[in-house]
């Protein structure tokens, strides 16, 4: 005799064979949906040590998110995406990594455009640069509060020392 069990399909109540093959199946179809999110959270954790490590090469600074409040805010930004913040007519570029560093990087113009060189592989010219910084000012708004959050200023922006 053939084991069976009951299955309820579209208000029918219908007997089938049991079969070992088909929980196999069943994991065999669905393992494969499991790694590739695996897959996807390792790479961009991958990207993001790959971006840290130019970010700092390039003279960005890691500012650890060690609190409940700074990791919250990390979370609420752009991730592995710059943002900039003005204040007192100095620029911060900062991108938000909570997959690898767990950190918000900041930098400078210099430092940012030591990345661009980095990323892109060539040095901008000096009318491209100028043009990029007449076009962001022009958009700029002191995104301070909103892009900062817990983040001391003083540490964003310190006084006297290099960034």
């Amino acid at each position: 005799m053939v084991a069976t069990e009951r299955l309820a399909v579209a208000g029918s109540d219908m007997r089938v064979p049991k079969s070992p093959v088909a929980p196999a199946l069943v994991l065999l179809v669905l393992a494969p949906l499991g790694g590739c999110a695996l897959s996807s959270a390792m790479h961009g954790r991958e990207e993001a040590e790959v971006v840290g490590r130019r970010l700092v090469a390039a003279g960005f600074r890691a500012i650890p998110a060690d609190t409940p409040e700074k990791k919250a805010h990390l979370e609420t930004m752009p991730k592995l995406l710059f943002s900039s913040v003005v204040r007192g007519g100095e620029r911060r570029y900062l991108l938000a990594d909570p997959y690898s560093c767990r950190c918000l990087y900041v930098g400078d113009e210099a430092a940012y455009e030591r990345y661009t060189a980095i990323e892109v592989g060539r040095e901008l010219s000096e009318s491209e640069r100028a043009e990029a910084r007449e076009e962001a000012d022009v958009v700029a708004v002191d995104r301070e509060e909103r892009f900062l959050g817990p983040y001391d200023r003083d540490v964003v922006f310190p006084t006297g020392a290099a960034p």
